[in-house]
């Protein structure tokens, strides 16, 4: 199993910006938890106000990651994932997540970043995990770029917004996290550039102080970014932006975890 790390919060700013078919731009702060996976129970226990797999002003759980129905929490889970993709997540091999937490028993994360390092002094990768509204995840498999970082280009195949179509690609660009972070994740269509995401995060050792300031420096984080996302979202559809239905691009929806009743193929 791998070394643990000592846990880091990061003070992170995300930003969005559409380019088609209108220019909008938005911005906001938040905060994400830097753990490793193998150690939350240690982690929780010397940090107050964290829980894990349990309530708490802020929790990370299980249940909120990969999950195949394998026991024993993320690391097997996303073992298994990665096998079938040929891949494999060895004991030894360093392995972090970064995620935002639960907040008293409510959770939603658009994405999470697994960053596995390789015992094998090969460069590291990592598999991002996103969420959409509908509480179903696809995870992407990032392998590292010309600069040894996580870069690729791959199809996006999973209804994120209505507003982008999802045959459309993803374009990840994971910088490697360490005192600073920067994530940018790019859709695009056949046109070109679509939307642009970005992360940019600052790091700050995880203490039982800075998290209870989160609390109060960003309250109810999880409410705070789906309320965002709908905000957001009724804007673009009162600029009368076109929308994909999710039952009408089903063919593109592959691979989906906890699928949703749209998503599921036919009986």
């Amino acid at each position: 199993m791998s070394t643990a790390r000592r846990p880091q919060i990061y003070h992170c700013e995300v930003v969005h910006r559409r380019l088609r078919p209108l220019r909008r731009a938005f911005r906001y702060r938040v905060f994400m938890l830097d753990v490793d996976p193998d150690a939350l129970d240690g982690v929780a226990r010397n940090c107050r106000g964290l829980s894990h797999n349990r309530f708490n002003l802020f929790s990370i759980r299980d249940a909120d990651h990969i999950d195949l129905g394998l026991p024993g929490g993320i690391r097997p889970n996303l073992a298994a994932w990665l096998a079938d993709r040929g891949r494999t997540l060895a004991p030894e091999d360093s392995l972090r997540l970064l995620t935002f937490p639960s907040c008293l028993g409510y959770g939603f994360n658009p994405v999470s970043f697994h960053y596995i390092t390789p015992a094998d002094g090969s460069p590291p990768y990592a598999v991002a995990e996103v969420v959409n509204t509908f509480r179903e995840m696809k995870l992407y498999l990032v392998e590292p770029g010309a600069n040894g970082a996580p870069a690729a280009r791959m199809p996006k195949n999973f209804y994120v917004s209505p507003f982008s179509d999802p045959g459309d690609d993803f374009d990840f660009r994971l910088g490697i996290p360490d005192a600073g972070w920067r994530v940018r994740i790019d859709n695009l269509d056949s046109g070109g550039l679509v939307l642009t995401s970005a992360i940019r995060g600052s790091a700050v050792p995880l203490t039982s102080g800075r998290l209870l300031w989160c609390a109060v420096k960003y309250p109810l984080l999880s409410v705070k970014i789906i309320s965002l996302i709908h905000w957001h979202a009724l804007k673009m559809w009162l600029a009368r932006v076109p929308f994909f239905r999710k039952s009408e691009r089903r063919e593109a929806q592959t691979e989906v975890l906890r699928p949703h009743g749209n998503t599921r193929e036919p009986k």
